[in-house]
């Protein structure tokens, strides 16, 4: 009996610890595999269109669904969605795979991949105005000092650190487009699908893009075959890079870690993504880091920090639900 006492406990505590250990394994992956989704899709977007990386992106998150959970209980989850939920399933899917997609891919062609993976946190931002004025959520003062932080970090770097003309640049107001976007569909998820699995409104997602593309494609005479046919082999690399470490892998590795640690310990390292963007954009695509980008980037985070420390709203299983419909989307 005290051999069992003795070991079992400890037998336990190593379960827990690999456990532990896997998730911030897998945690880091993620971190630096999401680094590289901005700055391969800005590559990408050279030589593919923004209808044709929308139909890339949404693919690969509708097969990693589908991998995950199995296509036949998807399609039954689907089919006993009550008919109350469906304009609503439809509503997220117009703003966060076909509208907030082709914002962005179109804003990467004339934005530098600096800015737009800041801009792209904006959507926090967006997240809780929205949720002041349609859910009638009241906003503690630290979630005001956090917006404050935010928005004040989104004009540093969209005004050049104030040092010359205010002004907006075009590549940039469609990439905030986007994030105003994205977080339209959070809020509508959050407020009429919340009885519903994240991974079921995720797969009618991805078929409400992949049903977008066959029917626009033909209608604008698409060039897809001959993009296909004159893609650069030398693109091939960011191409795989985009598909398997920015999607695939970021996704796999974020699921892996949210299973294994607390959400909240997860959401507060998941900024580190910007960091690692930011860097990776410097080294791959040569783009210059000025201290508007850092001084900027430094009150965004801090925003985002503070809304997941303070807020009920990113506690429990109201974050994970969050997490779990909202980072399928990083670009």
């Amino acid at each position: 009996m005290k051999i069992k006492t003795i070991f079992l406990p400890y037998f336990g505590a190593t379960k827990k610890i690999q456990s532990s250990s896997i998730g911030w394994i897998s945690l880091g992956i993620a971190i630096i595999a999401g680094s590289t989704s901005t700055p391969f899709a800005k590559i990408l977007g050279t030589s593919l269109s923004p209808l044709t990386l929308l139909l890339l992106s949404e693919s690969i998150v509708l097969i990693f669904t589908i991998l995950s959970f199995g296509f036949l209980p998807l399609i039954e989850d689907l089919f006993s969605v009550k008919k109350k939920y469906i304009s609503a399933l439809i509503a997220v899917g117009i703003t966060n795979s076909i509208v907030a997609p082709l914002l962005i891919f179109t804003g990467l062609h004339v934005a530098d991949a600096v800015n737009a993976e800041l801009f792209l946190r904006s959507s926090s931002f967006f997240l809780f105005i929205y949720a002041g004025v349609f859910l009638r959520e009241k906003i503690q003062r630290a979630e005001v000092l956090a917006l404050l932080s935010m928005f004040f970090g989104i004009s540093i770097v969209a005004f050049r650190g104030f040092t010359g003309p205010i002004a907006f640049a075009p590549g940039d107001l469609l990439i905030i487009g986007g994030a105003f976007s994205y977080a339209l569909g959070s809020i509508i998820f959050k407020k009429k699908l919340s009885k519903i699995h994240p991974e079921v409104v995720l797969f009618s997602r991805g078929l409400m893009a992949i049903t977008f593309f066959l029917i626009v494609a033909p209608l604008i005479q698409l060039p897809l075959v001959e993009e296909i046919s004159t893609f650069p082999i030398e693109l091939f690399g960011a191409l795989i890079g985009y598909g398997f470490l920015s999607r695939f892998l970021y996704l796999f590795s974020f699921y892996e870690s949210l299973e294994r640690m607390s959400a909240h310990t997860v959401s507060l390292f998941l900024p580190l993504i910007s960091v690692g963007s930011l860097t990776f954009a410097h080294f791959y695509l040569g783009e210059e880091i000025h201290w508007y980008h850092i001084a900027g980037g430094l009150f965004i985070i801090m925003g985002s920090l503070i809304i997941r420390l303070s807020s009920k709203h990113f506690k429990g299983g109201h974050l994970e639900r969050h997490m779990r419909h909202g980072n399928r989307h990083h670009v």
